[in-house]
């Protein structure tokens, strides 16, 4: 396709031919060029066993292609017929209880099963072979949402899948007991048929069996979509898709990324929430980063509201054209919905779509015209790459393995820092909200390319991966790891000797304890009338009392970039977590004014006993070693945002990394991809902006240096 493509996810057997006929009209009037068809249409497919009926979708394809709309054409598997789950039961998923769930929503398919994968692949053949060479077909769509509702199924084929996982992982029964330490509380297994999935149990799983289950549930999934994709590769050379959900968490988007031709994404931010637009370029930015640095496809977002929130916000008014742009401002080149009409019955009948139920007289359908107006302004961006110097590592193995852990922290709350990349979400945020371009890249990558390093809490050593920031620092880089890293191996066991393992070396420190964790939930505290009651309860006065340890510096560049930043970053502030690190191996503390000795590591900050830190008052918060240009550099402690931007402005100056545009107002985010820039202003106020020179797409006006941005809008300047 040339290009950005645009358009959504339609459901035509829902409605009447006469309908689908003037939607296509619709179509064409709204400038859309890419319909996704047949996602959700296995019961329409092959309505009866064996039988498939294909010409109603053949007529559809042929009308669209007619129009000049394109298809992205699913292969049908998404949801299961209810013949399927009538005929053969044994396909359904099984939860950890061992009740087998039952047919009347969606997914609802066992990923071991080799019926099932046998009857997707037998309709995915039967679409292929019809329409693998169909000019208007330009792309594949696999299933739908991998994983989004059943990730996992605990029925013996899925058991007896596990075992057989386990011996090609391990090879015998001894070293799946040595993986897993099953020495303790008596789980020593002396026969493979012995191990069972995780299912329900009385008390906290083994957390190297969950770590490997975790691992097995994705391959499971991952070998279910291959072996559909391999079907329709015999019949088809278009490109092969699914779409992926941001940083879900019980997929592995980087071990699946290789077998995709295109990228593919998800996103729903919430429009009431102010840190949407993060949301945005967060998940971008993680596509990119799966896509190798090449254009991805936003597959779904909603024009309006959707239906699954608590509470459901639409859209705000220039929303909808300011967050399409901005998907493509971190690399994007289609911006399609979910979906074209919306529903009139279901369980998504009050998601949004592109035809709404007011229709044609709505706001949601003006904003549809609009956009795709807009977006054909800006098809030169199309192929464009961009080019970020700044990069923050992440693991999806390593959340498993922190998670599954049972500590030293975890969360049950994913909205917390903690929760699912938590910390990797908070130092990108700090990165995008200093004006950095940042790649999200995984810790297989080659770091070469970067300056500035970010490694948040990867908790799984990575030898191989030590390895490649050592040659970046050498180059120059600024490598910067913070906590908690590397703490247990590949099979969740835990590091000796202190923690960092590979990475000690490196960073010049090791952990040698997991200290103080801060929050209301550790401790209390109390008020006037209960400490006159609480003679010696009421005079204790624990750190875990407090959410926050404070933090100084003697550090000159530190201090200089706080004086820059002004007075409200002279408090430097951690959160609810800090460790103990001392220097590793060779090394020693530097102090200040001491030579740069090879085998010396700085303490660039400390906690000074404010807060919750009184137990910690003095040690090293923040370390730095010396490795060849560049520097490495430890973070002991969950630094706040503000202690964040001090430092990402300190990194980016020892890196020489400057913001894509320098001195923006607040609410306007810039992103630049080879020769276009993309200026986003996301506040409900209007800005000026100085500087800008070039061609705006949107407008076709020329800008000779001061422009004027409107509430929730953008420009995109060809320079």
């Amino acid at each position: 396709m040339e290009g950005i493509a645009y358009g959504g996810d339609w459901n035509p057997e829902q409605w009447d031919r006469e309908t689908n006929l003037c939607d296509i009209e619709r179509m064409v009037e709204a400038g859309v060029t890419l319909i996704s068809l047949g996602i959700f249409s296995w019961a329409s497919l092959e309505p009866e066993e064996g039988r498939y009926d294909l010409d109603w979708l053949a007529d559809l394809i042929d009308q669209l292609h007619n129009a000049g709309i394109s298809v992205d054409l699913a292969n049908g598997t998404a949801s299961p017929p209810a013949w399927m789950a009538q005929r053969y039961p044994e396909t359904l998923p099984v939860d950890s209880r061992g009740v087998r769930l039952g047919f009347g929503s969606r997914q609802q398919y066992n990923p071991s099963s080799a019926l099932f994968s046998q009857k997707a692949c037998a309709l995915t053949e039967a679409m292929a072979r019809r329409f693998g060479d169909h000019p208007g077909v330009v792309m594949w769509h696999i299933s739908n949402e991998y994983g989004c509702h059943t990730w996992e199924s605990f029925d013996e084929e899925s058991a007896q899948a596990f075992r057989q996982w386990l011996l090609e992982r391990y090879g015998t029964i001894e070293a799946i007991n040595h993986a897993w330490g099953t020495a303790f509380w008596s789980q020593t297994y002396t026969d493979i048929a012995q191990i069972q999935p995780p299912r329900a149990m009385p008390t906290f799983h083994n957390p190297s069996q969950m770590l490997d289950w975790r691992r097995f549930s994705d391959w499971a999934l991952r070998n279910l979509m291959i072996r559909e994709r391999d079907v329709i590769r015999r019949y088809s050379d278009r490109p092969i898709t699914t779409n992926f959900m941001g940083t879900f968490p019980f997929v592995n988007y980087r071990a699946w990324a290789p077998f995709l031709d295109v990228i593919s994404d998800d996103s729903y931010p919430d429009p009431a929430d102010p840190q949407g637009a993060h949301e945005i370029a967060w998940q971008g930015d993680v596509m990119r980063g799966l896509s190798g640095g090449s254009p991805w496809l936003l597959m779904e977002q909603a024009p309006g509201a959707v239906q699954w929130r608590p509470q459901n916000s639409p859209k705000r008014p220039g929303q909808f054209l300011l967050w399409s742009i901005a998907r493509m401002a971190h690399g994007a080149d289609g911006i399609l919905q979910f979906q074209w009409r919306q529903s009139a019955k279901g369980s998504e009948t009050f998601h949004s779509g592109m035809v709404p139920h007011s229709g044609e007289d709505s706001p949601i359908w003006r904003d549809v015209v609009e956009t795709g107006q807009s977006l054909k302004r800006l098809s030169s961006v199309a192929g464009s790459r961009m080019t970020s110097r700044a990069a923050v590592v992440i693991d999806w193995e390593s959340e498993w393995a922190r998670d599954f852990a049972l500590g030293p922290i975890s969360s049950e709350n994913g909205a917390d820092s903690w929760g699912f990349f938590g910390p990797a979400r908070a130092w990108h945020q700090s990165l995008w909200e200093a004006g950095i371009a940042t790649d999200v890249v995984g810790v297989d990558n080659d770091f070469t390319s970067y300056d500035l390093i970010v490694v948040p809490s990867v908790f799984i050593d990575y030898p191989h991966m030590a390895h490649s920031l050592r040659i970046a620092a050498e180059r120059g880089a600024q490598v910067v790891i913070t906590a908690p890293s590397a703490v247990v191996d590949s099979q969740c066991g835990a590091i000796l000797g202190g923690y960092l393992a590979s990475l000690a070396d490196l960073a010049g420190v090791k952990v040698v304890e997991h200290s103080t964790l801060t929050g209301p939930s550790q401790g209390r505290t109390y008020d006037a009338r209960e400490s006159t009651a609480y003679r010696i309860s009421g005079a204790v006065e624990t750190p875990a009392a407090l959410n926050w340890c404070g933090i100084d510096t003697d550090n000159e560049a530190l201090k200089r970039t706080i004086e820059l930043v002004g007075d409200a970053a002279k408090d430097l502030r951690s959160g609810r977590w800090a460790e103990k690190i001392v220097p590793a191996g060779e090394h020693e503390w530097r102090g200040l004014g001491e030579g740069n000795s090879t085998a010396s590591v700085e303490c660039v900050a400390y906690f000074d006993g404010r807060g919750g830190g009184v137990d910690l008052a003095g040690a090293c918060a923040l370390s730095r070693n010396r490795v060849g240009q560049g520097s490495v550099w430890y973070a002991a402690a969950d630094f706040d945002a503000l202690s964040r931007l001090v430092l990402v402005r300190m990194w980016a100056s020892y890196a020489r990394i400057l913001p894509v545009f320098p001195d923006l107002p607040r609410g306007v985010e810039a992103q630049e991809r080879e020769g276009f820039l993309f200026l986003l202003n996301h506040s409900d106020r209007a800005v000026e902006l100085s500087g800008i020179v070039g061609k705006d797409l949107l407008s076709g006006s020329e800008c000779t240096g001061h422009v004027v941005l409107a509430p929730r809008s953008a420009i995109v300047v060809e320079r």
